[in-house]
């Protein structure tokens, strides 16, 4: 039997995800990455665009990628931030605020419930019986999706329906059969907040929050957050344990306890 462990991933290509990428493959893990570009690090690419249901997905082609191999975990790392804001009055705007909207629901919730749901049965399996892996799922949460800051609402409404099926993960599993885990990795120099401080309105309190922090510069770097999501997945057991189906804030090594 192959000792192979293999990792299963979205949003890989760039950002948080790319520098956790290069992480698991510099450990020694096979990666299977799903997603619209390649990261260079994979082992197996299955082209997959998020935006498509799980029905217009090559759902097939990856379980026969699956198919007899230990894996370790999943890890979705893909996220978009939808249009911030619009203009009341004009009917275009509001039409591209709303489908903006919608697409974030998608890729930050739907997508990754759907892949989950599907590939489950081979998470569950493992195929080695000596090992000591507890197979787990991750995604990249926000505190958004606890507390939004104005101007995030909507956003976070994405962010919570994916913190919410995590939590209901944690209470169909148990810890040891299979560890469900949302990590928020801080404010992170990502494309993300860079399109948000360079294509939304300066008066919006999100956008000073951010300009703000890069004056001081106190963005995080994405390999430094990658680092701190991996040792969290990969080898702090037992703080991973006791995260599952909690917040985890990777930028402070704490897990979030509500106020």
């Amino acid at each position: 039997m192959s000792t192979e462990k293999w990792v299963i991933g979205t949003g890989f290509s760039r950002g948080i995800g790319f520098e956790l990428a290069k992480i698991i493959k510099d450990n020694n893990y096979k990666i299977i990455h799903l997603g619209r570009g390649q990261c260079g690090f994979e082992d197996h690419f299955i082209w997959w665009d998020l935006l498509n249901p799980i029905t217009d997905s090559p759902i097939l082609e990856l379980s026969k990628n699956l198919y007899g191999k230990q894996i370790a975990g999943f890890i979705y790392a893909a996220g978009v931030m939808p249009i911030l804001s619009v203009s009341e009055s004009n009917r275009t705007e509001k039409h591209l605020f709303w489908q903006s909207q919608a697409e974030s629901l998608r890729i930050n919730y739907l997508s990754c419930a759907e892949i989950i749901e599907d590939i489950l049965p081979f998470i569950m399996s493992k195929n080695d019986t000596d090992s000591q892996i507890t197979p787990f799922v991750a995604h990249l949460s926000s505190l958004a999706a606890i507390d939004p800051f104005p101007g995030l609402e909507l956003y976070g409404g994405s962010k919570a329906a994916c913190l919410f099926y995590f939590k209901w993960l944690s209470k169909r599993f148990a810890m040891d059969e299979l560890t469900c885990l949302s990590v928020h990795p801080g404010t992170v120099n990502t494309d993300m907040v860079n399109n948000i401080l360079q294509n939304s309105s300066n008066d919006l309190s999100i956008v000073k929050l951010y300009q703000k922090m890069k004056q001081n510069n106190e963005f995080i770097e994405p390999a430094k957050a990658a680092e701190k999501i991996y040792k969290f997945l990969f080898n702090d057991s037992e703080l991973r344990n006791n995260s599952h189906g909690k917040l985890f804030l990777a930028d402070k090594g704490s897990i979030f306890e509500q106020k």
